[in-house]
């Protein structure tokens, strides 16, 4: 089985923290090398230059390669920016395909840029298209009540491609709903598949180094968050709920610190972020400096290390998919304190290996977090955490259950005539 998986925006390889990168660089990443242990399975992940140093064809297993092709400027960018190179890199696609003789059994689209470029591939190559979205617009648009940032052909894409693909994945049951809800998908046509978490890479260390880098102190209570500097992450949300606990005078506040790491590729990225900007003026404006630590993004293998050192983790997203980093925490033994979304609701046990509170309520979390470090000497067991993180997610579960789709399409066969007319509006040309 030859697999066409387009991430258009997103290398699998790109430095986790910075403006669209995050989870799915992970997921493709850990899901392909996972898909691999299948003799059966070769798979070439399609993915725009963003570096003109970084042009060659990448392997990252013996039956796994990044290709990396034409597709806008030569340069990391907004993914809201991207839409009209699309046509450039579909024929760049189509092109490598013919010159190299390729023959693939089924196209495998993440993010709704990427999708569009599959469903051309799957026109031209009769080949089925399976896709999922990791996040959808009309969801984050609900939760963030802003002005939107996303482009203005998203969402009309993204209900363009539930009808076009042969199968939609996603790792959220409550995210699946909403696509049967809203966009009238059959049952038959989407399937959850729940992502995992690398235990050789995610474990418990011990490092009184990584302290002397957070700035931090032994007696300090750390806190620590992983993520995007991004609106709809919610960092704001702990800052203001720092700012309660000081109003409060808790002998807590004195002894937290929050670490927060990514933000960009390097941290000298930092300061061209307006969210970063936004929470930094509302430190200064609380005067919380000294309680915020701005480490930057990290490499995904560094990433236990601030783990380990953490007492919780938090993750205070107001919109989540599913949420692997409060996984990969678990991993490590550090219990997460979690917004009340998605999967994360369930993924976190209360009192077993976290808390949740109410999204976008700096109140809420607040009194979790007194909650928390009042219960932290009786009530947590890293190694159970770490335990029941490894057996409930797997990427080798995940692999299994993703071959077993994409088997069952190869077979099926999909034709290409449906009962939906394509938007050609929408298709690259």
């Amino acid at each position: 089985m030859k697999i066409c998986a387009i991430s258009f925006h997103c290398c699998p390889f790109s430095l986790l923290g910075g403006d669209g990168t995050g989870g799915m660089n992970v997921y493709l990443r850990e899901l392909c090398s996972a898909l691999t242990s299948y003799p059966e399975v070769k798979i070439d992940i399609f993915t725009r230059i963003q570096n003109p140093m970084i042009r060659e064809i990448k392997y990252f297993s013996p039956q796994a390669r990044v290709v990396h092709l034409r597709g806008g400027p030569e340069r990391p960018m907004d993914r809201t920016k991207l839409y009209d190179f699309l046509p450039e890199f579909s024929r760049n696609l189509e092109s490598f395909i013919y010159q190299e003789r390729e023959s693939y059994d089924l196209v495998y689209s993440h993010y709704w840029l990427s999708g569009l470029v599959g469903e051309g591939i799957r026109h031209k190559f009769n080949l089925p298209l399976a896709h999922i979205y990791h996040t959808l617009a009309f969801l984050k648009e609900r939760v963030l009540r802003e002005e939107p940032r996303e482009h203005e052909s998203r969402i009309r894409a993204e209900r363009h491609l539930a009808y076009v693909s042969d199968a939609i994945i996603s790792s959220s049951g409550e995210e699946m709903q909403s696509l049967v809800d809203e966009y009238g998908i059959s049952s038959s046509k989407g399937r959850i598949i729940y992502p995992g978490v690398n235990k050789k890479l995610f474990y418990p260390l011990e490092d009184r180094m990584v302290l002397r880098e957070m700035r931090c102190r032994e007696k300090d209570r750390i806190i620590l968050y992983v993520g995007r500097i991004d609106p709809a992450k919610g960092l704001m949300t702990v800052i203001e709920a720092l700012e309660l606990l000081k109003k409060r005078d808790l002998p807590l506040y004195s002894q937290l610190k929050l670490i927060v790491v990514g933000g960009g590729r390097k941290k000298e990225d930092l300061p061209g972020n307006k969210e970063f900007i936004r929470i930094k003026e509302a430190i200064r404006e609380k005067k919380l400096t000294g309680k915020v630590i701005f480490l930057g993004s990290k490499k995904q293998s560094q990433l236990h290390k601030y783990y380990s050192a953490a007492e919780a983790l938090v993750m205070p997203s107001l919109y989540e998919s599913f949420g692997l980093v409060p996984v990969e925490a678990m991993a490590c033994g550090t219990p997460a304190l979690v917004s009340r979304i998605g999967e994360m609701r369930y993924i976190v046990q209360e009192g077993r290996n976290g808390f949740s509170f109410r999204p976008n309520n700096p109140s809420s979390l607040a009194s979790c977090l007194e909650h928390f470090f009042s219960n932290k000497e009786s009530l947590w067991d890293a190694e159970k955490i770490r335990q029941n993180a490894i057996k409930n997610f797997s990427w080798g579960k995940t692999a299994e259950e993703t071959y077993s789709l994409f088997r069952r399409l190869r077979r099926e066969k999909a034709s290409i005539t449906t009962i939906f007319q394509p938007d050609e509006s929408l298709r690259p040309v």
